[in-house]
């Protein structure tokens, strides 16, 4: 489960998330919506401990991210679908993000056939995909580590 609670983020003068609270129950996918500048990509990073929260808290099954032993078994995120190496493969992403969290190999085959990319498109390099492609592609990493996905 993953709660925020009362979450505010300054920079010099300007509030990028102001007192936000929300829970997202587990086995659920679950997105933030809002024109830009809303806010979403901070609480995200501030989640996934990469910007620090002014006030407030973050946590995913109780811990801050930074304490989690192993925390993309825990939660996946996706902060830009285009963020990717793109001099490597879908393959070899995948592969990276598995050897990372320690999980077996196997499971990149079975997030290339969740995301129903073929061998052969699997096998190409990311700036080769169409952003079609991209678009499908780039949840498989971040639902890597999570045993439901």
């Amino acid at each position: 489960m993953i709660t925020v609670e009362s979450l505010t983020r300054r920079y010099a003068g300007f509030t990028a998330v102001d007192n936000v609270s929300f829970t997202a129950l587990p086995g659920r996918v679950t997105g933030f919506l809002g024109p830009n500048g809303a806010g979403k990509s901070t609480t995200m990073r501030v989640m996934v401990g990469l910007t620090v929260a002014t006030s407030g808290t973050a946590t995913i099954n109780g811990e801050r991210f930074a304490d989690l032993p192993n925390p993309g078994l825990e939660v996946g995120v996706l902060l830009d679908a285009s963020a990717q190496h793109a001099g490597r493969t879908g393959r070899e992403i995948l592969t990276i993000a598995a050897d990372t969290m320690g999980l077996p190999r196997r499971r990149v085959d079975e997030m290339l056939e969740l995301v129903s990319l073929t061998p052969t498109e699997a096998k190409r390099r990311v700036r080769n995909y169409s952003s079609a492609c991209v678009s499908d592609w780039a949840s498989a990493p971040p639902c890597s580590g999570a045993p439901g996905c």
